[in-house]
């Protein structure tokens, strides 16, 4: 039977006259007072409770080098906004923030209640740093700020931290130029060994090719037609012992032969036709070969002297002197001859091997010129690469002298931290408008809430729509005055309540929001 009133006040909403909502106002004003005065006076007494808040900001200028870039190139070649980063990391470090911490003694309470870590994250949460902007583009520029509850040390903070930003990046350039230059000599000293070497290499790829390379060849083809113009003069001479040894053959054959006195005497007559026709021939064969005229003419007349000779000659008396026939003259000749036809060869043996090497030498020449091109090709790259770093040295040590003298990019101070005079948060004003109209919000939610949940029957046409009969009349709530002092009573407990508890709500609201800022 109660779900049928409630029904009818949700959409009674909606149906409700000027007149009805008046009457709303007035049945439901401490629904709305209640929720919105409690919500109003806990964000006020938030906005009290907590401490203030004081920023200071300093401002850093990054200044460009003195000395134009094209004559003097610099050696930290990076971005502004990514060399901040990295100092901003250094600047943080907890070794770094525990010496300002201890120093100037900030967050006692943190470090007392909670530790030293503790308060290391709260102050690496109040520091900050960002790249001031001008005219909706980044300034060569950057701001640092930090915040906390004195401002005195928060001034004095932040001008600690810009002044560790200036030394970071001091030592930072100063770092990154001497390791360049320190980078760079080692370099230059390991290809200067390199180089050493290959010229090591060179000379004596030089020295064993040398006379391998084209520029030689002319020489190699003088040589080889020396060599030829000997050798034809060695067989030229060779041919001409060996003519003169037929000679002195054909000769030893033809004369009289000499009687060895020590085994008795000589043949009683001379040699036959035939035996001297035959030893002519031999001679002329060994001059002429065997088609030359004489040759044939003479083969002729040895065969008629064979055919003219009887069968049967007359037997000879053999002696000793005439089976071993000697012509020591002859023979020393011969043998002479047989020495120096044997020296001859050996010699032509030498010039024709000469020629031979010769000859592949010049075969030769463009693999040794590429063996050459190709120690000489490093060779160069190695002095062509020991120039550049030399030059890249001496740019090193300028920038370097640039650094040290300070004519380089370096961060100057534009405007330094000042003591501030009101407090960066909280916004009390804004804080308490904003509870003002958060407890509107929640006030009206509230009495709303409770007007859709009330079931009862709060006037006639409430009453004629859930019986579906004309009221006759209707009679009016009457309270007597112990009843009026009770509800007066009974709200005024209720107010106190309230007022208690949101205070409570905004201490513990700002206990908790304190350990955030």
């Amino acid at each position: 039977m109660s779900n049928t009133p409630t029904t009818a006040a949700a959409h009674g909403l909606g149906e409700m006259s000027m007149q009805d909502y008046i009457s709303l106002v007035k049945r439901r004003k401490f629904w709305f007072i209640f929720p919105a005065v409690a919500v109003t006076i806990a964000i006020a007494v938030m906005a009290w409770r907590l401490p203030n808040i004081y920023r200071c900001e300093a401002i850093i200028l990054v200044q460009p080098q003195k000395v134009p870039s094209s004559y003097v190139t610099t050696t930290v070649t990076t971005a502004m906004a990514d060399r901040v980063a990295v100092i901003y990391q250094q600047v943080v470090s907890p070794s770094r923030l525990k010496r300002i911490i201890d120093s100037l003694g900030l967050y006692p309470e943190i470090r007392k209640d909670e530790g030293v870590q503790s308060a290391l994250l709260t102050m690496t949460k109040a520091v900050n740093v960002e790249q001031v902007t001008a005219m909706g583009a980044n300034a060569p520029a950057f701001r640092i700020s930090y915040k906390g509850r004195n401002p005195a040390q928060v001034a004095q903070v932040t001008n600690q931290l810009t002044a560790m930003f200036i030394e970071e990046n001091l030592k930072v350039r100063e770092e990154q130029s001497y390791g360049t230059s320190d980078f760079i000599e080692g370099e230059l000293k390991k290809v200067e060994v390199q180089l050493e070497e290959k010229e090591k290499e060179l000379n004596e790829t030089r020295a064993r090719y040398g006379q391998d390379l084209p520029e030689s060849g002319q020489f190699r083809l003088q040589e080889a037609a020396a060599l030829g113009q000997q050798l034809h003069a060695v067989q030229d001479k060779i041919t001409q012992d060996q003519q003169q040894e037929a000679d002195l053959q054909s000769l030893a054959g033809s004369t009289a032969p000499t009687v060895d006195l020590d085994l008795g005497a000589s043949l009683a007559g001379g040699t036959s036709q035939t035996e001297e026709l035959q030893a002519k021939l031999n001679s002329l064969r060994s001059r002429y070969g065997p088609n030359h005229p004489d040759v044939r003419k003479l083969q002729a007349e040895l065969d008629q002297a064979k055919a003219n000779e009887p069968d049967s000659p007359a037997p000879k008396v053999a002696t000793p002197s005439a089976r071993k026939v000697h012509n020591p003259v002859i023979e020393a000749q011969l043998e002479q001859l047989d020495l120096d036809i044997e020296k001859q060869k050996e010699r032509a043996a030498q010039l024709q091997s000469a020629m031979k090497q010769q000859l592949a030498g010049l075969q030769n020449m463009p693999a040794y010129k590429e063996k050459i091109d190709s120690v000489q090709r490093d060779y160069d790259a190695l002095e062509g690469r020991y120039r550049a770093l030399l030059n890249q040295k001496m740019s090193a040590e300028t920038a370097t002298s640039l650094e040290s003298r300070e004519k380089s990019e370096r961060f100057v101070i534009l405007d330094s931290a000042q003591i501030p005079e009101r407090p960066y948060s909280p916004n009390r004003p804004f804080m308490i408008m904003g509870g003002a109209l958060l407890g509107i919000l929640v006030g009206i939610g509230v009495a709303l809430a409770r007007e859709v949940m009330d079931d009862s029957v709060r006037n006639e046409r409430e009453a004629e729509r859930i019986v579906g009969a004309p009221v006759l009349t209707g009679v009016p709530e009457i309270l007597t005055v112990q009843q009026l002092l009770h509800s007066a009573w009974r709200l005024g407990g209720v107010a106190v309540v309230t007022l208690l508890v949101a205070a409570g709500l905004g201490f513990e609201l700002a206990y908790f929001t304190e350990r955030f800022l």
